[in-house]
């Protein structure tokens, strides 16, 4: 293996552990586990493309009437619905 290349390669802990649980699975060295995991890992040509975050727009609900005053009208009702319960107990 002529092309082989020497390198020292810092891992962070996390790695370390896929790396050593493959190796120990597999029954491998610790070198030939890293370059499995390395070789399955996708090239960034392969990588789906970033998608936007999608983000919905506010827009104003027409309901076909102003709330507003439908809320003043539910207080109008309440209110003579009380007078007319005031009047019939006398």
């Amino acid at each position: 293996m002529a092309d082989d290349a020497r390198m020292t390669v810092r891992l962070d802990p996390a790695t370390r552990c896929k790396v050593e649980r493959l190796a120990a699975r597999e029954g491998i060295s610790l070198n030939e586990a890293l370059n499995r995991l390395l070789q399955r890992a996708p090239d960034e040509e392969q990588l789906p493309a970033r998608r936007r975050r999608y983000r919905l727009k506010p827009r104003k609900v027409g309901f076909g009437f102003d709330i507003a005053r439908a809320k003043h009208l539910a207080a109008e009702m309440s209110n003579e619905e009380v007078l007319r319960k005031r009047k019939a107990r006398r």
